[in-house]
């Protein structure tokens, strides 16, 4: 008995399955730590917050107030490179393993829809060859457009990562 989904077929549609799912663990990953930061730096925001009014509140001299408030501006400045410094490690890494992904997804011959519809033309229904023949050439040339949107894409994204990382 002969199957009409070809075993390559099967295997590929599995393969897509987990590359999304591991994408989508990536994506939340990231998410998590993007959350888990910001919460931390609400924590460290509101004590310092606190102990900058009670610093200011005991000050009795105007300086000595001037001075709390431009050593807070100081610091405030370089927790907020730091911060955006931890959030540009975490778009980086997060970007490099979709880019991984990516590759790897266009790089495995389930990917190449020429060989896709050759195995299905070997197992086409009788009379089912010209359709295969029409499937065949649309698909290969969409094939070759999403390979080169991948490019595309990446390029662009690669350069904003780079200028965020010369920002940070």
């Amino acid at each position: 008995m002969t199957t009409l989904v070809p075993e390559q077929t099967i295997s590929a549609t599995k393969a897509s399955f987990d590359t999304a799912f591991g994408l989508a663990t990536t994506a939340f990953k990231a998410f998590e730590k993007l959350v888990e930061l910001n919460a931390q730096t609400v924590k460290t925001t509101l004590a310092e917050a606190q102990e900058f009014a009670a610093k200011s509140v005991i000050g009795k001299e105007p300086q000595a107030v001037f001075a709390v408030q431009t050593n807070q501006l100081q610091t405030g400045v370089q927790k907020a490179q730091a911060y955006w410094t931890h959030v540009n490690e975490i778009v980086s890494s997060t970007q490099a393993e979709f880019k991984a992904a990516a590759k790897t997804v266009f790089k495995q011959p389930s990917f190449d829809a020429k060989a896709w519809f050759d195995n299905l033309s070997k197992n086409a229904l009788p009379g089912g060859d010209a359709i295969a023949a029409i499937w065949k050439s649309s698909f290969g040339a969409v094939g070759e457009k999403a390979s080169t949107a991948v490019t595309v894409v990446t390029k662009p994204t690669k350069k904003v990562a780079e200028n965020a990382a010369g920002d940070a």
